[in-house]
């Protein structure tokens, strides 16, 4: 068929973004106690009492198509099976990246995806996806609370200073589970 290319309004299918705003507005800085799992996974960059950022990240699909995951067993390609919470973890879902004022990136650990599904649907379109069969209808939402276990950067051993957080979605632009594109990468960050 024919290949269309944004920004040509005939281009439709998935297009993730970060809400910046829900980041900026549940900032805060506490303290956790590492795990061995969060430090193995790449959570925490270290063991003991450890100084977190934590914050929520909203990933809204403000395209015209869903963004499908589909179910871990029947895309193994797209998650990784090796880790020590007994679940599948979604590649390249999201990434979190703390740069210092030179733009160097810090080793602060980073976010694993487990379960991808429509957690917030304006009136008038239905939730559809969960953790059994994942992903995020057009126009919906996927949220992860700053509660949630991984939903930090690890802080403990950086300078005071100024520094970027940068969140990223589709980080790796792989293609859905039904080999959908995102028809813009430059707002996944």
């Amino acid at each position: 068929g024919t290949c269309y290319y944004s920004p040509s309004p005939n281009c439709v299918g998935p297009d993730l973004v970060i809400n910046q705003q829900s980041i900026i507005n549940s900032l805060n800085i506490g303290n956790t106690t590492a795990s061995n799992c969060e430090v193995v996974e790449g959570c925490l960059a270290g063991y003991g009492n450890r100084t977190i950022l934590r914050f929520d990240t909203r990933i809204e699909n403000i395209g015209q198509q869903d963004y499908y995951v589909g179910n871990p067993t029947n895309n193994p390609s797209q998650f990784n099976f090796v880790n020590c919470h007994g679940h599948a973890h979604y590649e390249g879902y999201a990434d979190y990246v703390l740069y210092d004022s030179q733009g160097n990136a810090l080793p602060i650990g980073r976010k694993n995806g487990f379960c991808v599904m429509d957690l917030d649907c304006p009136i008038g379109i239905p939730a559809q996806y969960g953790c059994s069969n994942m992903g995020i209808t057009a126009g919906c939402a996927d949220i992860y609370g700053s509660g949630l276990s991984c939903q930090w950067v690890d802080i403990t051993d950086v300078d005071t200073g100024f520094y970027t957080l940068a969140v990223k979605v589709n980080w790796d632009q792989s293609p859905d589970a039904l080999g959908h594109y995102e028809t813009n990468y430059i707002n996944n960050w």
